[in-house]
């Protein structure tokens, strides 16, 4: 009994020794005891909790999971009648990981509806008025993004029983690349077999037609239906290069860190003793400076690289950091978004 509670003490010392060495305040080198310049007092958080009398600032998205296998889980495009499409993946948990939710946002910066969109089989490709949803079964369309319409459209199939001989299939292909207003193709498997659909709309309908292929089928990103589509703005995009549209005014250190770059690809990576503090920076939103702070940044200037400043993110001392990109979508109609990390989205418009 005495041999154990003398291991057990053992036990608590390697821990407390642990904690004290590697406590926070060990990883904190100095700090800084002078006052932030006044002139930069009134600078915020871009957050909801921001106040202006100038600007409104509200949180449109946030994604609980971002990761390798979805590095941008907030996305923005454009679409009909003046509207952005904000689609964020709406993953909770196992059941809903390839769940999406869309936002429309009218020229206001309004959201103006929202469909959540729950993965059952289909994949949805937005193509101007409308998404098609296809899959390797059955497929449909709606006029959401147009009217906000939710109805299922049937596409109608060709040669769903696949009786058409080669040359009639090839004759129908060309004849829709040549006329259609839009088509696209998709390929999938099926007991080793491969299937081509080539989706189009003709006469005010979406149609396919099917096509068994000789073997393994790429679609190219030419004719597939991601050309229908154009991103504006992610979530998670990182750079360094600074956007020009924003400028770094101050940085205001307080408290020299160690901390980590880690480079990836089987590499360790190295670390880094730098000053941890407050950023200052300005922007313009509907012609009005737009002024904000981002906490937690380390500014680095490296010889190799010309002496640039690179912006990161350090959560806490010790700990890796994130590269910083202080990039906005700035709408002609007068609103900006800001993503300050993947998984949040704010929307800031002039009052």
């Amino acid at each position: 009994m005495k041999k154990k509670w003398i291991w057990i003490c053992m036990l608590l010392t390697i821990a407390v020794g642990i904690c004290v060495f590697f406590s926070i305040d060990k990883l904190i080198i100095e700090r800084n005891n002078e006052s932030l310049d006044v002139n930069y007092a009134s600078f915020q958080e871009i957050n909801e909790h921001y106040r202006s009398g100038t600007f409104e600032v509200a949180l449109v998205a946030k994604v609980v999971v971002s990761s390798a296998a979805s590095p941008n889980p907030i996305r923005i495009f454009s679409s009909v009648n003046d509207q952005l499409i904000l689609g964020c993946d709406a993953r909770v948990d196992e059941e809903t990981k390839d769940d999406t939710r869309y936002y429309k946002i009218d020229k206001t910066g309004k959201v103006a509806d929202s469909i959540y969109d729950a993965y059952d089989g289909y994949w949805a490709q937005f193509i101007d008025d409308f998404i098609v949803y296809t899959s390797d079964r059955d497929d449909y369309y709606t006029t959401w993004p147009l009217n906000g319409d939710t109805v299922r459209h049937k596409v109608i199939e060709l040669n769903a029983d696949l009786s058409w001989d080669h040359e009639k299939v090839s004759a129908g292909v060309k004849a829709i690349k040549a006329t259609a207003k839009y088509w696209f193709f998709s390929s999938f498997a099926n007991e080793g077999i491969w299937y081509r659909k080539t989706y189009f709309y003709a006469d005010r309908q979406w149609k396919l037609l099917w096509q068994k292929m000789p073997g393994y089928t790429d679609i190219p990103n030419e004719e597939s239906s991601n050309r229908y589509r154009k991103d504006i703005f992610r979530s998670g995009e990182y750079g360094f290069e600074r956007p020009d549209d924003v400028k770094l005014f101050y940085f205001y250190p307080e408290e020299k860190i160690k901390y980590y770059h880690i480079i990836g690809g089987g590499d360790g990576g190295f670390s880094v003793y730098n000053w941890r503090g407050r950023g200052f920076f300005e922007t313009s939103i509907a012609g009005k400076n737009f002024q904000f702070m981002v906490p937690q940044l380390v500014v680095e200037n490296e010889k190799h690289d010309g002496f640039k400043s690179s912006l990161y993110i350090v959560r806490e001392p010790g700990a890796s950091c994130d590269i910083y990109n202080p990039a906005f979508y700035h709408s002609p109609h007068g609103f900006s978004f800001y993503s300050p990390d993947p998984k949040q989205l704010f929307l800031i418009k002039v009052k």
